[in-house]
């Protein structure tokens, strides 16, 4: 049992190897959008050294992921991704190992199952690496290798820009230990990036301002509350982190600031993205909580110490000296009151439910973490009625299973999905198959270059969706709209623009279950009706059964081609293998009213409303009187 326990921290980095192995090959689903846009960055930053030199990028990543991508695409970001965070977990342990910190491996847990860091965990995303960079500088600190420590320091601002305001805290070490020559080494990060954009640019200043042009020119979040990243914070760590965070918290500021060099930056740090997201338009201007994960070394730490006072209310801790009178267990009655405080704050704050990872809504509740709080609170206090003495190694177990089976509920493989993205899969799929996978593409949702295993550099299969492009498009080439990144805060290009222009034709579409267009899909016709006819005759071939071609036929017939008739015979046909589909009826209805045949219209119409549709009704109270 004994050479099983020495390893046990390497157990635990292995277990969340694999399961976050596993997660990435059961959904393609990242964490936001900027993950895919940097993966793509990276995948271009041979043709294009600029990415390199990218403050969004963060230079350091692109350094250490260009090789992975290059060779092994997207499972080059996951593998390299996964393996610096275990490494995370690893280098936490040996740091708090070294400092004699008692139950150091249980860090392993509350930092690689730390909710929001495993989920982001497998993705390009900066945050972890700037995790692990605080791992390994935490690990050279703990065992006084100064000048190690210092260069991990420079390098902090290269995973994340705000690693700068860090420095002052890796500075007052160096100073303290009078290591003074190792001092330069912090700036040495910030150096090697000024003189490689120099070097490329030929402008001494390209470093400002490249860190000046990273800001936002506009705001399109609006600011949050200064309790914004409290309220929320649970989220980020999980329920039993969180709550033994909290105690280890409170119980370093009574002693105050015992470990000063986790307390303060950890509260420093906290309080630099709370500022951001309160009074400053960066990115931090939505109160993004996945920010908080940089933080996640220290809040882990924060979270042993919290663990090791909940432990020794039940063991005494080891006598100082070989003949002094063992110590008494802490007394019990602090962890009754913690508990009863914790339930009580889980109730006030954290009952209403959170939107897109992000923002409460107070007019829906969802008491998903108040549950998992109680269970924790519970599992706390039930070896108070165990036998006197006896270690809580099975409430101790069982309290770190709850964490991770609540981030790998919380966190499934699926959680990052959204009708949005779940459109853009379905469009993608639509356009790589038959006929259309031979087009030319416009997007500009980069869910769509993901899901397509496409690069928007290839302006031979793919586009933007501009003013600009649109007027250059050529027959037969597509455009898939969707509302997000073709909306009023990017290329601000209506759905009107392409409905109304009787050059285009919508050919497809991806409807949520409320009937409202996710994704789609038009074509640029061609001057001649003869192609148009075979374009649409070659998607039929191919997709015989689909109403939703056949209603995109009919429209095309009916308000591109003017052929009413043929609008009718494919509406009908559509109904034919959809029946009960509102849109079917309501184009069936107005190709009628346009051959003046009332009474098949109206009753079309009717139908239409009896089934949901939203625009029957008008039509039906100004033909159907």
């Amino acid at each position: 049992m004994k050479k099983w326990k020495q390893y046990d921290y390497l157990i635990c980095a292995l277990i969340f190897v694999l399961v976050s192995l596993v997660w990435s090959q059961l959904s393609n689903y990242t964490w936001d959008d900027d993950a895919i846009s940097r993966f793509l960055n990276v995948q271009d930053a041979g043709n294009h050294p600029k990415e390199f030199f990218s403050s969004w990028n963060r230079p350091l990543f692109v350094v250490l992921f260009y090789l992975p991508v290059q060779l092994f695409g997207r499972m080059g970001v996951v593998v390299t991704m996964v393996l610096l965070t275990a490494g995370s977990g690893i280098l936490l342990y040996r740091a708090l190992k070294h400092k004699g910190v008692p139950h150091a491996w249980v860090a392993m847990v509350f930092l690689l199952f730390q909710t929001f860091l495993f989920g982001i965990s497998r993705d390009a995303m900066t945050e972890p690496l700037a995790s692990f960079l605080v791992c390994l500088g935490l690990y050279f600190f703990y065992r006084q290798q100064f000048g190690w420590f210092a260069l991990v320091g420079g390098l902090l601002p290269l995973a994340r820009p705000e690693g700068v305001l860090f420095l002052p805290f890796w500075l007052f070490p160096l100073i303290q230990q009078r290591m003074y020559r190792y001092i330069p080494l912090l700036g040495a990060g910030l150096a090697a990036w000024g003189l490689g954009l120099f070097a490329y640019t030929g402008q001494p200043l390209a470093l400002v301002q490249e860190m000046l042009a990273s800001g936002e020119k506009k705001n399109r979040y609006g600011h949050v509350s200064l309790t914004h990243h409290i309220g929320k914070y649970v989220y980020v760590l999980g329920p039993v982190s969180f709550f033994f965070f909290v105690w280890g918290y409170m119980e370093n500021l009574r002693k105050m600031l015992a470990d000063y060099f986790i307390m303060l930056q950890f509260t420093v740090g906290f309080l630099i993205y709370v500022f951001f997201a309160v009074f400053m338009d960066l990115g931090q201007s939505g109160g993004a909580l996945r920010n908080l994960i940089t933080l996640a070394p220290f809040a882990a730490v924060i979270g042993v110490y919290g663990f090791n006072y909940w432990w020794e209310m039940f063991t005494a801790p080891a006598a100082a000296k070989k003949n002094a009178k063992p110590a008494k267990p802490r007394d019990r009655k602090e962890l009754w009151l913690f508990v009863v405080f914790m339930i009580i704050v889980a109730w006030l704050s954290f009952t209403d439910e959170l939107h897109l990872r992000q923002t409460y809504d107070p007019e829906k509740k969802d008491y998903t973490i108040f549950m998992a709080l109680v269970v924790c609170c519970l599992l706390a206090v039930l070896p108070v009625f165990s036998k006197k003495g006896k270690p809580p190694y099975v409430m101790a177990a069982a309290l770190l299973i709850w964490q991770v089976l609540f981030t790998l509920y919380y966190e499934n493989p699926l959680s990052h999905g959204n009708e949005e993205r779940w459109g853009m899969n379905g469009m993608t799929a639509f356009v790589g198959k038959g006929p259309l996978q031979q087009q030319k593409v416009y997007c500009n949702h980069p869910w769509y270059f993901w899901a397509a295993g496409r690069h928007p550099n290839d302006t031979v299969r793919t586009g933007g969706i501009s003013a600009g492009s649109k007027a250059a498009m050529r027959p037969g080439q597509l455009v898939v709209w969707e509302s997000h990144y073709t909306g009023e805060n990017y290329t601000n290009m209506p759905i009107n623009t392409f409905l109304n222009d009787s050059t285009f034709s919508p050919v497809y579409v991806i409807q949520n279950p409320k009937k409202e267009a996710l994704a789609v899909l038009f074509v640029k016709l061609w001057p001649q009706a003869a192609d148009n006819d075979r374009f649409f005759a070659s998607l039929m071939q191919y997709w015989p059964k689909d109403e939703r071609l056949l209603y995109f036929k009919g429209v095309y017939e009916r308000d591109r081609k003017r052929d009413v008739q043929q609008s009718v015979t494919d509406f009908t046909a559509a109904l034919a293998l959809k029946p009960a589909e509102p849109d079917l009826y309501l184009g069936r209805g107005v190709s009628w009213l346009m051959l003046n045949d009332r009474p098949k219209a109206c009753q079309d119409l009717q139908q239409a409303a009896v089934l949901g549709s939203q625009q029957a009704p008008q039509l039906l109270k100004a033909y159907c009187k």
